[in-house]
């Protein structure tokens, strides 16, 4: 540490890192330029939080990932894909690892920024019991959540149709259209069928022609595995922005939101919301030992749900010596392997950060001093970025597939950053 010209050290930057993604699927390259600027400003927002000192960092989630619920690029917030009945529902999830406490809400209707509910909610649980001794709730769903939101003085549009006019945009509201006119298609020829008539895709092909590529076709959205009908280069988003934020002293949090997949049945949660699936944080391992890491994931939703996929990819790491992109290789494989045995979708993507253990010295407080970053998805693309105290700026990416080049189906990135470079103020 350099010293001023009266010998005392000069105050230095705090030291911060943030890592954020916006999904896992199919991004069109006609959309990259508004990803990689809507990622850039979540670092940014995250970054100018963290930069303040320790103790921000489920403000930094929040703030970033708000960022992203707020850019109709994303399939979170403002853009999100409507449910089966038209509408925006979205789930969203924070996780302190310091204390452990996790909020989230599902299927939250009419709510910009469902991600401010679930920084709230764990901002009460920090707080400790309410009046009476009642204990603080941890995760709320649909309405309940929105009248909780209200009630605690998160401004929110008054009305539903008021909500829409922001959340609904014009491509989503064109994506539904042409998901739901392929799946009205769908039933048509199964009641056909079913009352005697001998009717195949080949034939409904023909006569058809809007709706030439029906259930095959949707089966392969969902995959991420090709374009959509549209006359538009659209994307094939699953589900899921994410972000995590390591503080100076080594806290760390993380958090997701989403406005699920296509279709979806109303009310349905998903993996965004759902504790120890979409987003995990500590800093401390399964026995108890330092360990700063932390994880986002996002995908086929249900899969990935079943196996606390960002819990486990955390675990994983802590316990293996071969780095955070061998837990999320792991972990993926596992998804993988599951969904190829049910011919089920096997679309996703995990983040992972994990922290060197602060720098000590006695007399001051603990330094961050270095992070690795690992991706790993089986999608056809998953869009990241990170920014840490002693970069310039963001680096941001959409990571294509290279799946004609490897036999497993997936796919990673990793980075090691160093954080000890210092920035005097």
């Amino acid at each position: 540490m350099e010293s001023g010209m009266g010998g005392e050290a000069e105050p230095q930057m705090p030291r911060f890192f943030v890592a954020v993604h916006v999904g896992a699927g199919y991004h069109a390259p006609s959309n990259e330029k508004a990803l990689r600027s809507a990622m850039k400003r979540a670092c940014l927002a995250a970054a100018s939080i963290l930069r303040k000192g320790p103790g921000g960092c489920v403000d930094a989630v929040a703030a970033s990932i708000q960022v992203l619920e707020d850019d109709p690029s994303t399939n979170s917030g403002r853009g999100s894909n409507l449910t089966e009945d038209g509408n925006v529902e979205c789930d969203a999830s924070l996780m302190d690892g310091h204390s452990g406490v996790f909020g989230a809400v599902g299927a939250v209707p009419g709510v910009p920024n469902a991600i401010q509910i679930a920084a709230l909610l764990v901002k009460e649980q920090m707080k400790g019991s309410s009046l009476l001794g009642r204990i603080p709730p941890m995760f709320l769903v649909g309405e309940g959540a929105r009248i909780w939101a209200k009630s605690k003085g998160i401004a929110l549009p008054e009305t539903m149709i008021e909500a829409d006019q922001w959340l609904v945009t014009p491509k989503a509201k064109a994506q539904w259209k042409h998901y739901k006119a392929m799946l009205l298609g769908a039933k048509a020829e199964i009641e056909i069928s079913s009352d005697g008539n001998l009717c195949n895709a080949q034939q409904t092909a023909s006569t058809q022609d809007s709706q030439a590529q029906t259930c095959e076709t949707l089966e392969e959205n969902r995959a991420g595995q090709s374009c959509m009908l549209s006359p538009l280069e659209e994307d094939s988003i699953m589900d899921t922005v994410g972000v995590l934020c390591v503080d100076t002293e080594g806290y760390i949090a993380s958090g997701a939101s989403s406005g699920g997949i296509a279709l979806k049945v109303s009310g349905r949660v998903g993996l965004a919301a759902m504790y120890g699936s979409g987003c995990w944080a500590s800093l401390k391992g399964p026995f108890g030992a330092p360990f700063i890491v932390g994880s986002c994931v996002t995908g086929a939703g249900e899969y990935l749900m079943k196996g606390f996929a960002a819990r486990e990819c955390c675990v994983s790491s802590s316990l293996s010596q071969a780095g955070p992109a061998s837990a999320c290789l792991k972990v993926l494989r596992s998804v993988v392997n599951d969904s190829s045995q049910s011919d089920t979708d096997k679309s996703a993507g995990i983040l992972l950060v994990q922290a060197d253990a602060p720098i000590r010295v006695p007399g001051n407080p603990p330094k961050l001093k270095a992070v690795e970053i690992a991706a790993a998805y089986s999608s056809l693309s998953f869009g990241i970025g990170y920014f840490g105290s002693a970069m310039e700026q963001p680096k941001v990416s959409i990571l294509r597939s290279t799946k004609q080049q490897n036999r497993t189906g997936i796919d990673h990135f990793e980075a090691r950053i160093d954080l000890s470079t210092e920035n005097l103020l």
